[in-house]
């Protein structure tokens, strides 16, 4: 009767985590659609602007509302994550992301854009990844870094595929039939794996690969929201997701215009893309186990500044070497997002995890609303991108101090005393 009793529970959790799993290959489909469509935004950038006759800084400013407002919406997404779980949030999400690029696709003037793109896509977009990120976090709590790095690696998938087949389509067609496509297929694709999409399973039947490698805090242990925005470490990460966000989204928007205007076809940078989006499936893998297997400040340090010199070597060097170079480098380390809900839940806890990560990525959102917008603003009266690409590396450089300044929280440390045998509280 007991070896029964053993082989089902064993059967049990062979089965939980098999399907855990499966949700990390859902998650990584939803964050392929997700950000291979927000990628193809700087592939649709020249287009719009030569159809419409709009200034850079205002074709990028409807980016910037979208981030802004994916951001807030952001924070509402991880708190009815926590509550109702994924599936629900991340299938309504989806289906109205799709609809805003169908109808995006049909734009007349700049006020479509800001009603589509900055409206409806940054609703439907902002119910993604905090949900997503949360949701593996708690799947796997002895290999956060490295699952969670698997699960969003689908970032640098899309990034890598997505622009360029939209780039191949408008080649036969235009921007609008392209836009109509990955609106449609984001919609659908989405909706269906988040079916897939189940929250925490019960503790005892979780992944217990890696146990004892790390204290690790338990289900129902952690700071509430409300007490988290007290914290100086809430601030501190918060900051550097925000300088973050300022020179990511940069590079994000303004690589394949400033590729063009170097002499490349258009073509050609889109595999800018491709070579970010492909490098960056390795970097977000080996990121994430970093952060598990060293530490996830540490990894987010170097990581920031790397990037901050990538930029660097843009502004002084204007040459394809150096494109390349900087995609390479920007595709290994953009991805240090990977370890944001690990590093949350190491000074925070689980309880409230899908709240905090969603107003830290609000502070990043804010940051990449204001970096592409500006760096545009700063093309159209310099003809150059050099000073944009100065304020990168000087973001960069301060997100990696403030972040290799971050010091434990009294709940690290109260972990690290019941790890001894101490009480937790």
């Amino acid at each position: 009767m007991d070896k029964q009793i053993t082989s089902s529970s064993n059967n049990t959790k062979n089965s939980r985590l098999y399907y855990g799993y499966g949700i990390l290959a859902a998650c990584f489909f939803i964050m392929t659609m997700v950000s291979g469509a927000q990628a193809s935004f700087g592939v649709f950038f020249k287009p719009m602007i030569s159809e419409f006759g709009w200034t850079r800084a205002s074709t990028a400013l409807p980016f910037s509302l979208n981030l802004i407002l994916s951001g807030v919406f952001g924070i509402f997404a991880g708190r009815l994550s926590d509550r109702l779980g994924p599936r629900v949030v991340v299938a309504v999400g989806g289906i109205i992301m799709g609809a805003g690029y169908i109808l995006m696709s049909r734009i007349t003037n700049l006020s479509g854009l800001y009603l589509t793109y900055g409206f409806l896509v940054a609703l439907g977009s902002s119910a993604m990844y905090v949900p997503l990120v949360s949701m593996v976090t708690r799947w796997f709590p002895h290999r956060r870094g490295l699952m969670v790095g698997i699960g969003i690696s689908g970032i640098g998938f899309g990034i890598g595929v997505v622009p360029t087949i939209a780039s191949q389509i408008m080649i036969s067609h235009d921007w609008r039939e392209s836009l109509l496509l990955v609106g449609a297929v984001s919609a659908v694709l989405i909706a269906v794996l988040a079916q897939i999409l189940k929250p925490q399973p019960d503790p005892q039947l979780l992944d217990d690969a890696g146990k004892g490698k790390k204290s690790l805090p338990l289900p129902d242990i952690g700071i509430p929201f409300n007490q988290a925005l007290k914290t100086r470490q809430f601030w501190m990460i918060f900051t550097s997701w925000l300088l973050y966000g300022f020179f990511y989204q940069v590079g994000a928007v303004h690589a394949v215009p400033y590729a063009t205007d170097i002499g490349m076809s258009a073509l050609a940078a889109t595999s800018l893309l491709t070579i970010i989006g492909l490098v960056g499936i390795a970097g977000r893998s080996t990121l994430g186990y970093t952060g598990d297997k060293f530490s996830n400040k540490a990894t987010l340090a170097v990581g920031f500044i790397l990037m901050a010199a990538a930029f660097i070597g843009l502004a002084v060097f204007r040459n394809v070497g150096m494109l390349y170079g900087y995609a390479i480098i920007y595709g290994m380390f953009s991805g240090v997002g990977v370890v944001l809900a690990s590093i949350n839940a190491e000074h925070f806890g689980l309880q409230s995890l899908g709240a905090i990560t969603g107003a830290i990525v609000f502070g990043n959102n804010l940051g990449g609303a204001i970096g592409p917008a500006l760096a545009g603003y700063i093309y159209d009266k310099q003809d150059s991108y050099r000073l944009a690409f100065i304020l990168c590396g000087l973001a960069g450089i301060a997100a990696g101090i403030t972040i290799w300044s971050l010091k434990p929280t009294s709940k690290q440390k109260n972990d690290t005393s019941a790890a001894d045998g101490k009480p937790i509280f």
